[in-house]
């Protein structure tokens, strides 16, 4: 219980913090990227951890011994086509788009100084 938790905290806090961070952003474009990204992969990353968090079972394997009992393993096993895409969306498009946003920063900013 405590990998699960330590796991959904690191896997989720890059989503949860980038908002947050979108408001020292200069470039509306990179504050854009920051702060809708960041709300958007937060949702993808509730999707992925509330389920890891309540059920035994993993994102390629079947859940069971849910919290809520075996009504909520059959609606997160029948979910996990969704929950296996917001995974791999959040870890596939989260770094590219974060690196995008700062690079637009930096450049304007350097424009700016310039």
């Amino acid at each position: 219980m405590l990998n699960d938790l330590l796991l959904s905290f690191f896997f989720g806090m890059p989503a949860v913090v980038a908002p947050f961070l979108a408001a020292d952003l200069r470039n509306p474009a990179s504050r854009f990227i920051m702060f809708w990204g960041g709300i958007a992969f937060t949702v993808m990353v509730a999707i992925v951890v509330i389920p890891m968090l309540l059920c035994d079972g993993s994102i390629t394997g079947a859940y069971s011994n849910c919290v809520g009992g075996t009504g909520l393993a059959a609606a997160f096993t029948s979910a996990q086509p969704v929950i296996r895409a917001s995974a791999f969306a959040y870890i596939m498009a989260g770094p590219p788009l974060a690196i995008l946003a700062y690079l637009l920063e930096w450049l304007y900013r350097r424009q700016r100084a310039a």
